[in-house]
């Protein structure tokens, strides 16, 4: 079926869905069209808020329904930050549960700020220059 996607204060779309998909699987659909961070996205209709775990059947999501995206700020704000957590939770959700792709998610993610927070400025120094001249 069709429904329609519109983003507060944003684009619209229109997007082929099935009755039994999860509003999770819609959020990384949207992600991949969008580019809106799966953790970002908060789904409305009828102005009830769609649970992740649900499916559209189970909020009556029929053929022409329009569904509200609002945008939400993550704690950590950086658009970097949250483009890194939504591409490895998309990633993990193909072979992880909900819950254990959140899990895995969160650990790779403290993991690598401990990471990049002791990188020294060489290091930093030799990435960027690698970069560089990875593009020339």
């Amino acid at each position: 079926m069709k429904i329609h996607i519109k983003v507060l204060q944003g684009q619209e779309c229109s997007m082929e869905v099935s009755s039994n998909m999860s509003v999770l699987e819609l959020k990384e659909q949207v992600f991949s069209r969008l580019k809106i961070p799966v953790s970002q996205q908060k789904f409305l209709v009828s102005g009830k808020t769609l649970a992740d775990e649900k499916t559209l059947d189970h909020y009556d999501v029929k053929e022409g329904t329009k569904l509200i995206v609002a945008i939400c700020k993550t704690e950590d704000g950086s658009p970097d930050a949250n483009l890194l957590r939504s591409a490895a939770y998309t990633f993990l959700r193909r072979f992880y549960s909900e819950p254990e792709a959140r899990k895995i998610q969160e650990e790779f993610i403290k993991s690598f700020h401990k990471s990049v927070n002791s990188l020294s400025l060489d290091d930093l120094e030799l990435i960027a220059t690698m970069h560089i001249n990875e593009v020339k």
